[in-house]
């Protein structure tokens, strides 16, 4: 028997409308009932590259060094001359980029000539500083966080926003209503490494995955001395990395947990960018056209499988759906994991899932009489149809040649 034929190309078709108003209903119910709402959390959350880092990760054996970013941890201090200490020194041992995760505000309690000592600082060395914004939701929209010297001293400043759930991508800028601001990453890049951050805008996608791919960062507490080398040439991130409210959950576990500074997300993303660690994605109208090329043809054969099988067609198809999920699963991983191109698969995952279910209520439609009516009257309607194309077409042919008649008469 034929794997494609009109009847099981007819059969298929219809089992792929079922799966994919199955999807829509799902979904528009999920907007308004609760009790579907675990089901849309579930999918939103679910990413297959979760798995993938996890598999990389979980690999001794993988373990990459970003000598050009070093943490600066300023942890525990909480005095701006010592903060601007160390930023003049770090700027003078050379570094290329000092890029300021944290907010200063105008405080009061500082004092003015702890204030000007930070401020300072910042118009001596503002040719390589990058200071942190930070957007804050508010009933009419948002207010943004800046340090108090930013506008008096001129220096680069750039978004330090992350998602609210898991921080998965980085973008080029981070948008809030109307208002769209460089992220800190991108800033970064820029003045770090110019041709790389070329390559990355030019690639024009709004989000890119964040490579969590194990990284080992130098690390160093203000307090801590270290040598001129250390930094000279470098990226260095300024940041509390202890301070519990700038944690924030990843896909993956680094340095034995699911979150992370902020800062040290930071490091990640643009060793993303500068480290030749992009990831190519397929695009989502793309994942979806695949993932009916897929789900149709998988339900030609659970169209066949019903007929053939009557008794285990079930079990036929249950073993099938297994057989290509995991094959699906398997070709996802390798091209992850060896050409860094990330297969978007949920869609045709969905589709093979449901058509089991699907093949089962079409073959339940075609029994009832409701459908058997239906067929009867649009076989009746193409039919009639036909007649009048062909009793149009004779009419033609016979106003020719009486035509064509008349014609040799007359000569």
């Amino acid at each position: 028997m034929l794997f494609f034929t009109k009847r099981y190309a007819y059969h298929g078709f219809m089992v792929l409308v079922i799966t994919v108003l199955i999807c829509f209903l799902v979904g528009a119910l999920g907007f308004s009932t609760m009790f579907l709402d675990p089901v849309g959390q579930a999918i939103k959350s679910f990413r297959f590259t979760d798995s993938y880092f996890y598999i990389e990760n979980n690999s001794e054996d993988i373990v990459d060094v970003n000598p050009d970013v070093v943490l600066f941890d300023v942890s525990g201090c909480y005095s701006r001359p010592e903060i601007a200490h160390a930023v003049q020194r770090l700027y003078n041992d050379g570094a290329k980029v000092i890029a300021l995760d944290v907010i200063f505000g105008n405080s009061i309690a500082q004092g003015q000539e702890d204030n000007d000592s930070l401020l300072n600082v910042m118009r001596r060395c503002h040719d390589r500083i990058v200071s942190a914004t930070r957007a804050v939701p508010t009933s009419e929209g948002f207010d943004f966080e800046s340090s108090y010297f930013v506008k008096e001293v001129g220096c680069r400043e750039a978004c330090v926003n992350l998602d609210n759930n898991f921080v998965r991508t980085l973008q080029q800028d981070i948008c809030f209503g109307d208002t769209c601001l460089p992220s800190f990453v991108s800033v970064i890049s820029q003045m770090a490494e110019p041709q790389k951050y070329e390559v990355f805008s030019k690639r024009g996608n709004k989000d890119e995955l964040i490579n969590y791919r194990r990284m080992i960062f130098e690390k160093i507490h203000i307090y801590d001395d270290y040598y001129p080398e250390d930094v000279k040439g470098k990226v260095v991130i300024i940041g509390d990395l202890v301070d519990l409210r700038d944690y924030h959950n990843v896909p993956v576990e680094i340095d034995s947990s699911n979150r992370i500074s902020g800062t040290i997300i930071h490091a990640y993303a643009l060793s993303t960018i500068t480290k030749n660690r992009l990831i190519s994605q397929m695009s989502d109208a793309f994942g979806f056209v695949i993932g009916l090329i897929f789900t149709f043809l998988f339900c030609m054969l659970c169209c066949q499988v019903s007929e053939k099988y009557e008794k285990i067609s079930g079990l036929v198809m249950n073993v099938y759906q297994i057989c290509l999920l995991l094959l699906l699963a398997f070709v996802g991983t390798m091209s992850f994991l060896k050409l860094n191109y990330n297969i978007n698969m949920i869609y045709t995952m969905l589709g093979i899932g449901l058509a089991g279910f699907s093949t089962d209520l079409w073959y339940y439609i075609i029994t009832t009489r409701l459908y058997k009516w239906v067929k009867n009257g649009v076989l009746k309607l193409i039919n009639k149809i036909k007649i009048k194309i062909k009793d149009r077409k004779r009419k033609e042919e016979t106003e020719v040649e009486v035509d064509s008649s008349e014609n040799s008469n007359i000569k």
